[in-house]
């Protein structure tokens, strides 16, 4: 029975370390609301762009270790596969979604690297390249690429099922936060799908500005 609860409350654990805003926080600590600076984003990125590389990079490495924390640990517990995927999921919709903000957060980027080093670390390689190419391509464009193509980068690997289950959740989760975007406004099938593949609405293309990729 305890095992059984440890399993079902897993998730939910692993939901709300997820959801800790470490971005938001260290830029409260620079005197930034990154909920009204820069692209509005609750990220490392714009915590990046609007306070500074170390802040950024600290917080990039805190999101990652949400992701790799809770899933590593799930799987040291010998959770089976199913619960594994769950809890490094929670952690990645907790980061997206945060409860603390009762809104979208981040993209999630981050602490999904790191569920994925818990799970199978050969496919960080895959999307670390590709976020790598980010900067001739544009991080919306590689990351869209890098993330959307994982679940067919495990098939070809020959990944065990479970790592392609999580690819595949972790490339949903992707694509639904970036075509919520941080305007809440509605979207158009076009806009949508120019949100998910550039992660920036299409009037920043027409005006000639590009919007900050978020992370």
């Amino acid at each position: 029975m305890n095992g059984n609860w440890a399993e079902l409350s897993a998730p939910i654990l692993a939901y709300l370390i997820g959801a800790i805003p470490f971005a938001w926080l260290i830029g409260r600590l620079h005197g930034v609301d990154l909920r009204t600076a820069g692209s509005r984003n609750v990220g490392a990125g714009n915590l990046t762009r609007t306070v500074g590389m170390r802040a950024g990079m600290t917080a990039a490495l805190l999101d990652g270790l949400k992701g790799l924390g809770p899933t590593l640990i799930a799987r040291r517990l010998d959770f089976g596969g199913g619960i594994v995927t769950l809890v490094g999921l929670a952690a990645v919709a907790g980061h997206n979604w945060s409860i603390y903000f009762r809104g979208r957060s981040g993209r999630g980027l981050a602490t999904s690297a790191g569920v994925l080093a818990a799970v199978d670390p050969a496919m960080v390689f895959w999307t670390g390249g590709w976020s790598a190419a980010g900067w001739k391509l544009g991080g919306g464009l590689s990351g869209f690429i890098g993330w959307t193509l994982l679940p067919l980068f495990a098939l070809w690997m020959d990944r065990p099922a479970s790592a392609v289950l999580v690819a595949v959740g972790l490339a949903a989760l992707m694509i639904v936060r970036r075509v919520q975007g941080n305007s809440g406004r509605a979207l158009g099938a076009y806009a949508a799908w120019h949100r998910a593949i550039w992660d920036r609405d299409p009037e920043h293309d027409q005006s000639g500005a590009s919007e900050p990729v978020r992370s």
